[in-house]
C-alpha cells in the first residue's frame, strides 16, 4: 500500500473517477475554501444534534498538544452517533440500538493505557445533556459544561483525574460550513490540573475546543442500509501545533479512497487573527512505522513514523515542518488512533520545533 500524500495520484482511470468524487464529496460536506473562511459566522453553538432533525451525529473535542513529560498531549475526542464512513464508524461494541445511539470517546495522554483511554457509550442511556447552561457528561467519567468565562473539562476516573478551565479567544476557524455538515474550532487558554499515575502537575498554555453537527446514514429508515452502506472516506488526518505561546497552527487531511477531499493548515493568534492558508499545501508520510496498529475490531492499519507539510501562503513557502512520530499510537479517535509527535521547521522564515497532537486513520 502506498505512504498517505496529498500528491494527487490521478494516473488511472480509477484514479481519476474518485478524485472527481473527492471533488463532489467537497461540495456537499461543505468544506471551507480559503476565501470564505473569513466571511463565515464568529458564532458557535454545541448544543447535539439531539436538537435538531437534520443532524445524526455531533463530535466534541478538546486538544493539548504540548504538555509537559511525561505526559505530552491531552486527547479528548468523541463521535457521538456514528457518521456512515469507515473513518469514522466500527462495529466494535456497537450500542444495542445500532450506530445511531453508539457513542465513543478517546481520553488520555502519553501515558494512556488503551483500554482506559477508549470507551464506548449508548446516548440513551449513558450520556446527559444540558442546553442553558451546555454541558455533555459521559456516564459520570468526565464532562464538559459551560461556565462564567468559558468552560470547564472535568474527569473523575481511576487512571485519569483532571479540572481544566477553557478560556475562548476570538480566534475561529471553520472546517466545513455546509447544509449536511457544520464543524468548527476556537482556540482556548487553559489552565488547570492533571493526576495521571501517581503525578499531579498544575498545566496551562492553548488548546483547541471543537464541535461538528453532521447528517448520517443511521438517520435512513431502512436498518440494512444503516448497517451495511458506508461512503469511502477512508483517510484523515488532524494535528494541532502549539508555535509558541500566542500562535497555534490546525492541519487537517481527508481523502475519499486515496484522493483529497481536504488538505488545509490555519494559522491562529490570541489576537484573534484566523487565517486559513491559500497555497498550495503537502501533507507527506514519509515513513511507515514497521509495526501494523492493531484496532479492536481486527483491522491492520499502517501508521506513520515521519512525515512532512510544506505550505505556500500568497504565492510564497511559509511553512515547513519535519515531524517523528515518538509516543506509543492510542486507538480510540473515531476508527483510528491519536499520538504525538516531536517537529522542527520554519514559519515565515523563522525557526521552530516543538511537540504536535495527531490523530490518524487510514482504512483504506
Amino acid at each position: 500500500m502506498m505512504l498517505v500524500s496529498s500528491l494527487i495520484k490521478t494516473q488511472s482511470f480509477k484514479d481519476k473517477i474518485n478524485r472527481k468524487f473527492a471533488e463532489i464529496s467537497g461540495g456537499l460536506l461543505g468544506v471551507v475554501k480559503p476565501k470564505r473562511q473569513q466571511l463565515l459566522p464568529k458564532n458557535y453553538d454545541l448544543a447535539p444534534h439531539l436538537n435538531y432533525k437534520q443532524y445524526g451525529s455531533t463530535h466534541y473535542g478538546v486538544m493539548i498538544p504540548d504538555l509537559p513529560e511525561p505526559f505530552r498531549y491531552l486527547s479528548w475526542a468523541s463521535v457521538i452517533g456514528y457518521v456512515g464512513f469507515p473513518i469514522t464508524d466500527s462495529d466494535y461494541q456497537l450500542s444495542k440500538r445500532g450506530k445511531g445511539d453508539t457513542a465513543s470517546l478517546v481520553h488520555g495522554t502519553a501515558l494512556s493505557k488503551v483500554e482506559d483511554a477508549f470507551k464506548i457509550y449508548s446516548i440513551n442511556d449513558d450520556l446527559i445533556f444540558s442546553k442553558n447552561p451546555f454541558e455533555v457528561n459521559f456516564n459520570n467519567h468526565t464532562s464538559l459544561k459551560e461556565v462564567e468565562g468559558g468552560y470547564l473539562l472535568k474527569t473523575n476516573r481511576d487512571d485519569l483525574q483532571l479540572e481544566l478551565k477553557l478560556k475562548p479567544t476570538k480566534s475561529m476557524t471553520w472546517f466545513a460550513y455546509g447544509p449536511f455538515y457544520k464543524h468548527f474550532s476556537v482556540m482556548m487558554h487553559y489552565q488547570g490540573q492533571i493526576i495521571q499515575n501517581g503525578q499531579t502537575i498544575e498545566i496551562n498554555g492553548l488548546c483547541t475546543l471543537e464541535s461538528w453537527k453532521a447528517i448520517s446514514t443511521s438517520m435512513l429508515k431502512n436498518k440494512f442500509l444503516v448497517k451495511h452502506i458506508q461512503l469511502p472516506v477512508k483517510i484523515f488526518s488532524y494535528q494541532v501545533i502549539n508555535l509558541d505561546s500566542e500562535q497555534q497552527l490546525l492541519l487537517a487531511f481527508i481523502c475519499y479512497e486515496d484522493q483529497p477531499i481536504l488538505t488545509a493548515i490555519y494559522y491562529r493568534h490570541v489576537d484573534g487573527i484566523s487565517i486559513q492558508l491559500n497555497g498550495n499545501i503537502v501533507f507527506e508520510v514519509t515513513k511507515n512505522q514497521t509495526e501494523h496498529q492493531v484496532t479492536p475490531d481486527g483491522y491492520k492499519m499502517r501508521v506513520p513514523d515521519t512525515f512532512k507539510w510544506v505550505a505556500h501562503h500568497d504565492s510564497e513557502i511559509i511553512l515547513e515542518i519535519y515531524a517523528q512520530v515518538d509516543t506509543p499510537y492510542c486507538y480510540g479517535l473515531a476508527a483510528g488512533f491519536v499520538s504525538s509527535y516531536m517537529w522542527t521547521g520554519q514559519f515565515k522564515g523563522k525557526k521552530y520545533k516543538g511537540r504536535g497532537y495527531i490523530e490518524f486513520i487510514d482504512r483504506r
